[in-house]
């Protein structure tokens, strides 16, 4: 048996229609002015939906654990433990008290099912920082504990590439490279 292919339009051998449809977009988009964002010094304001670095508040934290719980890939680490507190009246009443409360960022997705599963009102743990720069040189940089993140506001901007006396004082035929020179 003999399978026939079905024959082709001539609109399918012109090659040049495909190629001004795939060029539309540039072709509208060539005219319009440019957005360039000069970044180190200017810096774009994400969505308000953004989830960003974490912020964490110790006194809105019951230590419930939910967190750790609901976080896929075990990166939140908290140890409580239970204090007996004697109230005014006579009674006694076990709190716990949260003793550790460390998030390792260089391997977090930034889900947001930490924050989803905290039962406070407000959130003790949120992910709406803005905050986009999390680069480090070193990945131990990158691992939080509670207080780091309870007054986390932000990378330091940034301010500059350094002066030119430094690079002056430089043999000419030599570079700079961390650590020493080259």
């Amino acid at each position: 048996m003999q399978v026939e292919h079905p024959k082709t339009s001539w609109s399918e051998k012109f090659l040049l229609l495909d190629l001004l449809e795939g060029l539309k977009t540039t072709f509208r988009e060539l005219f319009k002015p440019k957005v360039t964002i000069r970044y180190p010094e200017e810096r774009l304001e994400p969505a308000d939906r953004f989830r960003g670095m974490f912020k964490f508040s110790f006194d809105r934290c019951i230590a419930c654990k939910l967190c750790a719980i609901a976080c896929p890939i075990d990166i939140i680490y908290i140890d409580v433990h239970d204090e007996t507190i004697e109230q005014p009246d006579g009674k006694k009443k076990k709190t716990k008290v949260l003793d550790r409360y460390d998030i390792d960022v260089k391997r977090c997705m930034f889900c947001a099912l930490c924050e989803e599963a905290c039962p406070t009102k407000p959130k003790s743990i949120w992910l709406t920082t803005k905050t986009y720069e999390l680069s480090a040189y070193d990945r131990n940089d990158l691992y939080f504990n509670m207080q780091q993140l309870e007054y986390w506001d932000d990378r330091p901007q940034y301010t500059g590439l350094p002066d030119d006396e430094h690079a002056a004082e430089l043999p000419a035929g030599n570079k700079q490279i961390a650590g020493g020179t080259q």
